[in-house]
């Protein structure tokens, strides 16, 4: 076979499989969504809870301050907290040596919006949603949360929550996290490595974690 023949075939190939990988990445999206049913309208009235769970972004770059996301999630929080709805919350995020702490940052956040210090808990290895909820559950022992974050994100942190035994709701602060043809296309990737996640279980390493203080 001429060797344009075997690049057009290979081509073709990898072209059929992204389109297969896309498909069904589309798929487990549309099923994750159906969580959204869990994500309680504003004015509703929430249940108990043992903590309410904020999920951390970066202060920074394209889904982070400049979109206000963060902003967005504090607020949200914040008025859980002065509306009498909520009173504890678990931040958690990524961090990365000492200069840069998501869950300190929003601490930080929520304690300038008026949340005393000692009513709120960190975890600084948060470093994917996945990690955020496997850890609320086996670290720091939560089985009932309310959720904060973004509408976008919250069907998957609630189809998470839900398949490791956590009772979890979602509240939604302002803005979204994917916008545009990437944003929709990471949705669906991201989806179906939440399928990929349920399926394997939570990691050891991520439980054996020490818990930040």
């Amino acid at each position: 076979m001429k060797p344009l023949r075997l690049l057009m075939l290979g081509t073709g190939l990898a072209a059929l499989a992204i389109g297969a990988f896309l498909t069904v990445a589309a798929m487990a999206r549309a099923s994750i969504d159906a969580w959204s049913a869990y994500v309680l309208d504003e004015g509703q009235q929430l249940p108990k809870v043992d903590v309410v769970l904020v999920l951390g972004t970066s202060p920074h770059g394209m889904r982070g301050q400049d979109h206000w996301t963060l902003s967005h999630r504090m607020n949200r929080a914040a008025g859980l907290w002065h509306g009498g709805q909520a009173n504890r919350f678990l931040v958690s995020g990524i961090r990365i040596g000492d200069s840069y702490d998501e869950a300190a940052s929003m601490r930080d956040e929520l304690v300038a919006r008026g949340v005393p210090k000692e009513a709120i808990e960190l975890d600084s290895l948060g470093n994917r949603t996945w990690d955020s909820v496997v850890r609320a559950r086996y670290v720091f022992g939560k089985r009932r949360l309310l959720i904060v974050s973004q509408g976008d994100h919250l069907a998957r942190a609630i189809f998470l929550a839900r398949h490791i035994g956590i009772e979890a709701w979602g509240v939604a602060a302002r803005g979204a996290n994917y916008e545009g043809v990437y944003g929709e296309v990471v949705r669906d990737v991201t989806s179906l490595a939440a399928y990929y996640d349920v399926v394997k279980g939570p990691a050891a390493a991520v439980i054996a974690a020490v818990r930040p203080h």
